[in-house]
């Protein structure tokens, strides 16, 4: 995140989705492995190469959260499939408000992350991230 603030272009050249090149979009999700890595934030890679290969902050979010929802909903199946056999129908009432406001809140976070990337950049992140490694770092090495 640091290196795509540091690094990125000063005044990107694409501010919305729709010049965002399929070259681009595929350079964005080849990013996007290397939150493979444990503690790599996908969001976070994503955003950052956005950033890198030339989108401003704003569009580079958008962009990851678009990406975001085939992952989720394949998630999201694969996980109702693998647990199908242990949900019960009289508990329907509850797994439909447990979605619906999960898809609310949702919402209202990626609103409030999109006010504020478009303000802040990711250097609060990077340094969140490294502050809240250090703390974790100490409590389970100690």
């Amino acid at each position: 995140m640091i290196a795509a603030d540091k690094l990125g272009p000063k005044y990107p050249k694409v501010k919305t989705l729709d010049q965002i090149t399929y070259k681009q979009a595929f350079t964005v999700g080849l990013v996007q492995c290397l939150s493979l890595w444990p503690g790599f934030s996908r969001s976070g890679a994503t955003i950052s190469g956005g950033v890198l290969f030339g989108m401003n902050h704003r569009t580079a979010a958008d962009f990851t959260f678009i990406m975001a929802v085939p992952i989720m909903m394949g998630a999201s199946l694969v996980s109702v499939l693998k647990n199908w056999e242990h949900m019960e129908m009289d508990y329907l009432s509850f797994y439909v408000v447990g979605f619906i406001s999960a898809f609310i809140f949702a919402l209202i976070s990626i609103r409030f992350f999109l006010a504020l990337i478009s303000k802040v950049k990711l250097m609060p992140f990077a340094i969140y991230r490294i502050v809240l490694a250090v703390i974790l770092a100490i409590i389970v090495f100690l």
